[in-house]
């Protein structure tokens, strides 16, 4: 009996002496979380598109004479509806206006620039230091809708415009222009659109800007007169036919708190004056 209790107790000294295994956390440590690197600022002459999520992309044309990138395309609603979910574009006599691709329209120049401002505030990280989001000068946008020439209309001196730009014309007889028999529209044009189109179909210039001419008249920074009373609108929309209304050098104005079917905005992307 005493040989098995000394026998018991030699197994009990080796098992204490033996190294206990490794512990195992119940609870895991999460793994190391990479800090992603910071995006690389585009530079003068560089491409630029900025991601504002969910598949929308807001692509940029750098414009060498003006030192600065011009919206490819006018803002469409998919992108306005990153800022403000919701805003609808509505419909014109039952024409929707409100597709994610076509331009943002029913926005004032408050609006406009409250989008401007909404994008330096969050995308500020991917463009240059120094840089800002706005709506273009007159000045500015008369220099990238000609081409930095003389030319009369965004795609030259001809008429009546390509059909690829949208404007009045012969798609609206019968439909909307049934209405309004005292309208008129522009004999041999034929866009297919009778509102706004998608805005990689509104026609472009040789600097490859989209919809500068039709499509969505388009808020400018300036005020329109001394009296600072109305803003600058520029291009002309998808509702006009005539061609000095159509031409590049044309202004109009309203009021910057008023909106319309007919007005939009694009987006420039230049150096803080």
């Amino acid at each position: 009996m005493k040989t098995c209790a000394w026998i018991a107790g030699l197994v009990l000294l080796m098992a204490s002496a033996a190294p206990l295994p490794a512990q195992t956390n119940i609870f895991p440590r999460p793994a190391a979380v990479k800090t992603a690197e910071p995006a690389v600022a585009p530079k003068p002459g560089w491409g630029l598109v900025i991601n504002l999520g969910d598949d929308e992309l807001l692509p940029f044309v750098w414009i060498g004479p003006l030192k600065m990138w011009v919206g490819k395309f006018e803002v469409t609603n998919g992108q306005y509806n990153q800022f403000d979910l919701g805003h609808e574009s509505k419909t014109y006599y039952g024409h929707i206006l409100n597709e994610p691709d076509q331009p943002v329209v029913w926005v004032s120049w408050e609006d406009a620039n409250n989008y401007c401002a909404w994008l330096t505030r969050t995308f500020g990280h991917q463009i240059p230091s120094g840089y800002i989001f706005r709506l273009p000068t007159e000045k500015e946008w008369q220099t990238f809708a000609s081409c930095g020439d003389r030319r009369r209309y965004p795609w030259g001196n001809t008429w009546p415009p390509p059909d690829t730009f949208n404007y009045r014309g012969k798609e609206g007889v019968g439909l909307i222009y049934r209405l309004f028999q005292h309208e008129p529209y522009i004999s041999g044009h034929n866009d297919g659109f009778i509102v706004t189109c998608p805005v990689k179909r509104s026609g472009g210039n040789t600097w490859g800007l989209f919809g500068v001419g039709g499509n969505a008249w388009e808020w400018c920074q300036d005020w329109f007169d001394d009296q600072q009373i109305t803003r600058s609108l520029r291009g002309a929309s998808w509702n006009n036919d005539e061609p000095d209304i159509i031409a590049v050098t044309n202004r109009s104005d309203t009021y910057p708190l008023r909106s319309n079917p007919m007005i939009g905005f694009r987006v420039v992307l230049a150096p803080v004056e």
